[in-house]
């Protein structure tokens, strides 16, 4: 049992319960110590109900998350479909690439010059206005 105040755990010896233990005499129990141990049982039962009431609501954000999972998969699935379809055009389009690379070197050898002669013409300054 707790104490409902504190909250903390409440160590009844048996002895607090028996006003005075005798052998063989009928025993008499504390009243107080038992009114003690009944509001520490309530307020344990209190925080369980406390507790099973929001396990409903709990249950329902649960089914969401595993629905929105679901449908997530699902995407998963469509997308790892759509990436293995592209795995043929891939191989395609990096045979032309490199079909394509010696001739794009010879178009940037090509451009170089014109290139540095548009560099100048940048950087030179206009002619001033007589």
């Amino acid at each position: 049992m707790s104490d409902p105040v504190t909250g903390r755990a409440e160590v009844i010896e048996e002895t607090a319960l028996i006003a005075e233990p005798v052998a063989g005499a009928r025993v008499s129990i504390n009243p107080l110590a038992v009114g003690r141990l009944l509001a520490g049982a309530l307020g344990d039962i209190r925080r369980i109900a406390d507790g099973m009431a929001a396990l409903p609501k709990l249950v329902e954000s649960l089914d969401a998350i595993q629905g929105r999972v679901e449908r997530l998969d699902d995407e998963v699935r469509e997308m790892r479909a759509a990436v293995e379809g592209m795995g043929g055009d891939v191989t395609h389009l990096r045979a032309g690439i490199e079909r394509l690379e010696p001739h794009l070197e010879d178009v940037s050898r090509a451009a170089r010059p014109l290139r540095r002669i548009g560099e100048r013409a940048w950087h030179r300054e206009p002619p001033a206005e007589p």
